[in-house]
């Protein structure tokens, strides 16, 4: 809802495996007047098999979802392939089971991202910022 809010993008998907939390956010998006006349569509999937074509988005957010799904490195893998060239990548998650700052950003490079960093402004949460290598 907030990244339709900005204007920024003419198409802003909103994607859950779960369909609680998409009637959810569908609620916020319409209580806030945001809805698909402003670019916002919302869609059930799964970040380790996205519906979309190869490099077609500019920007992806990915908010404390990494420890929720079996294979976080593919669900990175899946947004990597989403994204254009000089796409960014901008996800949150709670540290641990694997996801240590240093494995975060080796499995994003890995994936096929450059210029990654991944930094704990809090205690319990890392923040990865990356970009699709050009």
């Amino acid at each position: 809802r907030r990244m339709a809010q900005t204007g920024a993008f003419d198409v802003t998907f909103g994607l859950d495996v779960d369909w609680k939390s998409l009637e959810i956010a569908r609620k916020q998006a319409e209580d806030a007047g945001v809805g698909p006349e402003e670019g916002l569509l919302m869609l059930r999937g799964d970040v380790q098999e996205l519906p979309f074509q190869d490099e077609v988005a500019e920007f992806a957010f990915w908010g404390m979802g990494m420890h929720t799904v079996q294979d976080f490195a593919e669900g990175l893998r899946e947004v990597a392939r989403a994204l254009r060239p000089g796409g960014r990548l901008y996800a949150t998650t709670y540290p641990g089971m694997g996801r240590k700052a240093e494995d975060v950003a080796e499995r994003a490079r890995e994936a096929g991202f450059a210029d990654v960093t991944v930094e704990e402004p809090e205690a319990m949460k890392l923040v990865l910022k990356a970009a699709k290598a050009a």
